[in-house]
């Protein structure tokens, strides 16, 4: 007959500093993905691929970021039930609840995204971000309730107060984080290079009046931030003729033509599908 201990689980190390370690608690920004599109543990593995894979999901539509908020970190409310043994009491599940005031919040199209994510909160992981630091409280169901105030104060700008509460048995992990530059703000980075073939084609495609026309293509690079549902745009000086295959796939092909000789310029833009992130790109080449 063997008899099996019942144990607690085991309990980590304490660390003790010397100093009182210099963290800054002030909320600077918060971000909301579709669970639905969860980040990985892949791209949590580094500061570098943890901000990519964040920009990512919000230029696909499938995750927000709200920037340069103000706020405190949460402040856990631990629930208890009557303790075991020695135990008076015995510790149960947090509630955690973050508030922060948003600025932009009572701008009329951020009012109507504070009414549809209260019913939809479920759906979304949530982190939050100190100066140098990201707080992964991913996993937990949040409530996300959102509401303007607009004091009578001369003084003092409208704003919305919105408190993110959600319940956890644990305190959300933080990892070192590049917030300086992670909060300067979104765009989408893009590069072009010239066609295989780089000398100016004459085509039946681009002829006017007779007179044959250059045509040149140029395809442009998966932008480092954005992935699928780009939207691409382009404009040129006059004269030049322009075709672009949109939306973003793999490649997006720019096809050029002009009877203008000497430099043309050709201004290229992409917008993520909501319009929140884009980037330009001004191309100039040299006529015939």
């Amino acid at each position: 007959m063997s008899i099996y201990s019942l144990t607690c689980p085991d309990v980590s190390c304490y660390t003790n500093f010397s100093c009182d370690p210099e963290f800054q608690n002030k909320v600077v920004a918060v971000a909301f993905v579709k669970k639905s599109d969860a980040l990985t543990v892949l791209e949590k593995a580094s500061a570098a691929a943890w901000k990519s894979a964040l920009l990512g999901r919000y230029a696909s539509g499938s995750g927000f970021i709200v920037f340069n908020t103000s706020g405190e970190k949460p402040k856990p409310d631990t629930a208890t039930t009557s303790g075991r043994g020695m135990q008076n009491t015995k510790a149960l599940a947090k509630t955690h609840t973050l508030t922060y005031m948003d600025m932009q919040g009572v701008v009329q199209s951020n009012v109507q995204f504070y009414n549809e994510i209260l019913a939809t909160s479920q759906n979304y992981d949530f982190y939050y971000f100190t100066p140098g630091r990201i707080w992964d409280a991913s996993g937990a169901y949040v409530t996300v309730i959102g509401d303007p105030v607009i004091s009578a104060d001369l003084n003092t700008y409208q704003q919305a107060e919105v408190s993110v509460t959600w319940i956890s048995k644990v305190n959300p992990l933080p990892y070192e984080f590049d917030t300086d530059v992670f909060l300067e703000g979104l765009s989408i980075d893009i590069s072009v290079t010239a066609g295989s073939d780089l000398t100016y084609n004459v085509v039946d495609a681009c002829v006017e009046g007779g007179n044959s026309i250059i045509n040149l293509s140029y395809d442009f690079s998966q932008p480092t931030t954005g992935g699928t549902g780009v939207v691409w745009s382009a404009t040129a000086s006059s004269g030049v003729t322009l075709a672009i295959t949109a939306p973003y796939s793999d490649d997006t092909t720019l096809s050029w033509c002009t009877s203008v000789l000497g430099i043309n310029t050709i201004y290229v833009t992409c917008t993520s599908l909501d319009g929140c992130i884009y980037g330009t790109l001004d191309i100039s080449v040299s006529g015939l």
